[in-house]
C-alpha cells in the first residue's frame, strides 16, 4: 500500500507544486520511513523469534532428552528396586521356610519326647504294678484243725489244698505245717507233698522222720518246696505218707489233738 502512496506522490510532482503538496509529501516520506523502520524491526523481531524458536526447539530436544534419561534412571531404579525387593523376599522366604523346617522340627523332637515320655510313664506304671503285686502276694492256702491221722501208707485225706496257676514256666512254691510222728524203735516214716497225685515232675518234695529209739514225740513241723514243670491250669496238691526208703512196717501219725495244720501254694519265677 505504501508503495502506492510513493509512486503516485512521484507522478504528482509536477502537477502539483505547492507548499502543501510539499508537507504532504514530507509527511509521507517520513511515514514511508517509519514504515521502513518498523519493517526493520519486524524482520528483527522475526529474526529474534526464530532464533527464539529455535532455542525453544533446542531446549525441547535437551529436555526430551533429559527426560528420556530421567525414565531411563527411573527404569533402572524401579528394576534395581524390584529385583532388591525379590531378592529381599526370596531371602524373606528362605528365612521363613527354614524357620518353619526349624518349629517342624522342634515339634517333632517334641512328639518323640512325649512319646518317650508316655512310653517311659507306661512302663513306670508296669513296674508299680509288679511292685504291687510283688508287695501284695496273691497265696492259696487251706487249713484246719485235725482231725488226727493215723494212715501209714497213703494220702492224708484231710489235708487238700486246690490252686490255679496262671503260667506254665512259673514254678508253685508249697508250705506244710503240720503235727508229724513217727512211733516206734528204728521205724522211719517219710512225707510227700504231691501235685494232682504225682511227683513235683523235676523235684520230689519229701521229707522224713527217724525214730531211732522208742519214741511217740508229737512234733509240729514246718516244710517248704518248689515244684517246678507244672502246667498253667487248676491243680489239686496233697500230702502222702508212707515208710523211708529200706524200712517197713513203720507206725506214722499225722495231726495231734487238733493242733493246726497249713497247706500254702504260692506261683513264682
Amino acid at each position: 500500500m505504501w508503495r502506492v502512496l510513493v509512486f503516485l506522490l512521484v507522478l504528482s510532482q509536477g502537477a502539483f507544486a505547492n507548499p502543501a503538496i510539499e508537507d504532504i509529501k514530507a509527511g509521507f516520506e517520513e511515514a514511508l520511513n517509519k514504515v521502513k523502520v518498523l519493517q526493520a524491526e519486524i524482520q528483527q523481531k522475526q529474526a529474534d523469534l526464530e532464533a527464539t524458536i529455535q532455542t525453544v526447539e533446542e531446549l525441547k530436544l535437551r529436555l526430551d532428552g533429559v527426560e528420556s534419561g530421567v525414565n531411563e534412571k527411573v527404569k533402572k531404579a524401579e528394576q534395581r528396586a524390584n529385583q532388591h525387593t525379590n531378592t529381599k523376599t526370596a531371602q524373606v522366604d528362605s528365612k521363613a521356610n527354614a524357620a518353619q523346617n526349624t518349629a517342624d522340627d522342634a515339634k517333632n523332637r517334641a512328639n518323640k519326647a512325649q512319646s518317650t515320655a508316655n512310653t517311659a510313664v507306661s512302663k513306670a506304671n508296669a513296674a508299680q504294678n509288679t511292685a504291687n503285686k510283688a508287695l501284695i502276694r496273691t497265696i492259696a492256702y487251706a487249713t484246719g484243725n485235725g482231725p488226727n491221722d493215723g494212715t501209714d501208707v497213703g494220702q492224708i485225706k484231710s489235708r487238700v489244698l486246690r490252686f490255679t496257676k496262671t503260667e506254665t514256666h512259673t514254678k508253685i512254691r508249697i508250705s506244710y505245717t503240720d503235727c508229724l510222728r513217727t512211733r516206734g524203735n528204728g521205724n522211719a516214716c517219710r512225707w510227700e507233698i504231691r501235685v494232682d497225685g504225682s511227683s513235683c515232675p523235676n523235684q520230689a518234695l519229701i521229707y522224713d522222720d527217724y525214730a531211732y529209739i522208742y519214741s511217740d514225740t508229737h512234733t509240729s513241723r514246718t516244710v517248704v518246696g518248689y515244684c517246678s514243670g507244672v502246667a498253667a491250669g487248676s491243680h489239686t496238691i496233697g500230702i502222702w505218707v508212707g515208710n523211708a526208703p529200706r524200712y517197713t512196717g513203720s507206725d506214722c501219725n499225722t495231726g495231734w489233738d487238733k493242733s493246726t495244720w497249713v497247706i500254702e501254694a504260692e506261683e513264682v519265677n
